[in-house]
């Protein structure tokens, strides 16, 4: 294998990572942005993208949260590179080259999905994988988990994946720049995030001059603050944003006082509360915005169709699992998550199941509210999304007979 590792700066407004520079996040203080766009290709098998900052570098939520980016002129230090292979092995060992070939009618279609982050808004596809849902419709699932949105946009454009579970922004913000990308279903149409704040920091209105944590410019962390701002009639400029990385990254710069706010979900959100930390407010209660969803390229679902069905139904099995049987999923939870306080992961489960739907539909508002959110309102939301075969799955009576109405 003869593979090479490109070191490439990108502008801030590239492609699937930072917001439009018409978008109002122009209006905030940007702090810090000096994000590598770390290309991955392997001859024959691989066409591989991923986006590293600050987060990716973090090896564990102990180290110093004021990691440098790397600039211009710095190498890649040995953990992005060591990072970089582990991934590449991991891919290789799981035989992605042949994902896309079917087997024996035992064995299903191999199917590579990947998932943009660890929190409990994957417990489905954990479920659909621990508990072999998909493989019962003829798909032979292995999932793999690539930090963020972005890379996963650009793994699965680059054919090494045949699916992604990651943030709907993505995937709109692609294709609206002409990425071939389509949501086929949503597990969360809000997000489900909660804008937390140091103990000093009470209301809303104490957040003016402020800096608040986000993960990345152009993802959701980032449309959930915007959102909170105008909601408490506040102008973007009276906060300024951080990219400090991941969650435990942000959870590290709240507790050491490097940001005053920052966004978090399920468990973080306990670990926060119990440090005495404030929750000044439920991103949800603001509105739709899609996030977590299923992504694949409009030429996949062409000739696979049968496959991401089966996908689909695996997702709907594992979504039913979820909202009906407790302590299998907390069992699963506390598997993934590698969390060990029971309260912890029962308060991540209680959070999200109660938020499931019964079928992954994906609310049209939610993908309006993103494309106003980039300045893109003007195209039509429908073009983003394909719920044919949710429809046709609705149509068979397969939701229904799940949950017996």
């Amino acid at each position: 294998m003869n593979t090479k590792v490109k070191l490439t700066r990108i502008r801030r407004n590239s492609l699937f990572f930072d917001r439009l520079s018409s978008s109002p996040l122009r209006d905030c203080v940007v702090m810090r942005e000096n994000p590598i766009d770390v290309m991955l290709s392997e001859a024959k098998h691989l066409a591989f993208s991923f986006t590293y900052e600050d987060e990716i570098l973090r090896l564990s939520p102990q180290d110093d949260i004021a990691t440098q980016s790397l600039t211009g002129e710095e190498r890649p230090t040995k953990s992005l590179l060591l990072f970089l292979a582990l991934i590449m092995l991991t891919l290789l060992s799981m035989g992605v080259g042949g994902f896309v070939q079917t087997g024996s009618a035992a064995e299903g279609t191999r199917f590579l999905a990947s998932y943009g982050g660890t929190a409990g808004y994957q417990l489905p596809l954990w479920v659909n994988k621990e508990l072999g849902f998909s493989k019962k419709h003829g798909v032979d699932l292995e999932i793999i988990l690539i930090q963020a949105g972005s890379p996963n946009i650009q793994a699965l454009l680059g054919g090494s994946l045949q699916l992604t579970q990651t943030a709907a922004s993505s995937a709109v913000i692609g294709a609206a720049r002409g990425a071939p990308v389509v949501i086929v279903a949503t597990l969360e149409n809000k997000l489900p995030m909660l804008l937390v704040s140091r103990p000093e920091i009470k209301e809303p209105q104490q957040l003016r001059g402020k800096v608040i944590g986000i993960n990345r410019f152009g993802g959701s962390n980032d449309a959930a603050v915007l959102m909170a701002v105008k909601a408490w009639k506040m102008d973007p400029k009276d906060i300024s944003m951080l990219q400090t990385g991941g969650t435990a990254a942000r959870m590290a710069a709240l507790l050491s006082k490097k940001v005053d706010a920052t966004v978090q979900s399920y468990p973080e959100i306990f670990q926060a509360r119990k440090l005495g930390m404030n929750v000044l407010a439920d991103i949800g209660d603001f509105g739709f915005y899609t996030n977590t969803s299923n992504i694949v390229t409009r030429s996949y679902l062409q000739q696979n169709r049968a496959a991401v069905k089966g996908f689909i139904k695996g997702q709907i099995e594992g979504m039913h699992y979820v909202k009906t049987n407790k302590e299998g999923s907390l069992r699963i939870l506390r598997k993934h998550l590698q969390v060990t306080d029971p309260e912890a992961v029962e308060g991540t489960y209680e959070f999200f199941a109660k938020r499931l739907p019964r079928s992954p539909r994906t609310e049209l508002e939610g993908i309006k509210n993103i494309l106003v959110s980039i300045d893109a309102g003007d195209k039509t939301p429908a073009d983003f999304i394909d719920m044919s075969l949710v429809d046709e799955i609705e149509r068979e009576g397969f939701v229904k007979k799940l949950y017996g109405s």
